[in-house]
């Protein structure tokens, strides 16, 4: 059984997350960590929302090259907020926040991206 250096629960040892925190196991935790994530996870996912927003706009204008690097810049940033999010000390209110906005993000640089790199050949 591996304990969880967050919540102290007892896992199964294949897990790689903790059942009662998704805290990643194998990484150490620091509470006063806190700030950082959040200050982090705020940026990456309004990040990926603006840049996903930025490359739906860019497609009227047909500036089909720049809508496929900013969808595809921010959709590794939504990717990222979901996964970093996920394994940090992001608490539940927020987290849900922020995982919302970066899916919304994530979802609006997918639709960049797509149309601007099928439009590009």
């Amino acid at each position: 059984m591996k304990k969880c250096p967050k919540c102290g629960k007892e896992n199964d040892d294949d897990a790689i997350f903790c059942d009662a925190c998704d805290w990643k196991l194998n990484m150490r935790y620091a509470e006063n960590g806190e700030a950082k994530y959040l200050i982090n996870s705020r940026m990456f996912a309004i990040g990926s929302l603006v840049l996903g927003i930025i490359s739906v706009v860019l497609l009227p204008f047909s500036f089909y090259i720049g809508s496929a690097i900013f969808g595809a810049i921010g959709m590794f940033l939504g990717g990222y907020t979901q996964s970093f999010v996920r394994v940090t000390g992001v608490k539940d209110e927020k987290k849900k926040l922020f995982m919302i906005i970066a899916l919304v993000g994530l979802a609006v640089s997918v639709v960049g991206f797509m149309f601007g790199f099928a439009h590009m050949f």
